[in-house]
């Protein structure tokens, strides 16, 4: 099992099914890319079996660990407050400048199904789809939290 997971957490097959994902939720297919991105997220929860975050710091932190091991310098926990973990994506998303929030809100998904599971949830502020940058941030906060003071990137957008 040992080389399999390493085959399998690597970048290359990371960012191939990015791109699988990220087309399916172009195409507003949104159902199969939600149900191929979770089944996707179960796998690394099953390789990777994270315990249960206890504290903000560690929510972030564990999003981190959760990623690609060959590229989680791509993926940074940038601090937190008392209540939320900032993190960022650092890869070149396949949606940069599709002005798509909505089909990143199904791309995340991935990322939303690892934090539920680790005792977080997870909200994208800022997204490559249509913020002009070359990188996304999110927020994650832990389960039950209040996150009304945060606004979802797709929320409002017509696209």
């Amino acid at each position: 099992m040992g080389a399999i997971k390493k085959i399998l957490e690597r970048w290359v097959v990371f960012r191939g099914g990015l791109a699988v994902f990220g087309t399916l939720a172009r195409m507003k297919a949104y159902g199969l890319a939600g149900a191929m991105s979770k089944s996707s997220a179960k796998l690394n929860l099953s390789l990777n079996k994270p315990e249960v975050a206890t504290s903000v710091d560690e929510l972030g932190k564990t999003w981190v660990s959760l990623m690609p091991p060959d590229a989680q310098h791509k993926f940074k926990f940038t601090g937190s407050d008392e209540k939320t973990a900032f993190t960022e994506i650092h890869i070149k998303c396949p949606l940069r400048g599709s002005g798509d929030p909505h089909a990143c809100y199904h791309l995340m998904n991935y990322d939303r199904t690892l934090m539920e599971k680790v005792g977080g949830q997870l909200i994208v502020l800022e997204t490559q789809a249509n913020s002009g940058k070359d990188h996304c941030k999110l927020a994650i906060r832990k389960a039950g939290e209040d996150i009304s003071d945060l606004v979802p990137a797709h929320v409002g957008s017509d696209a």
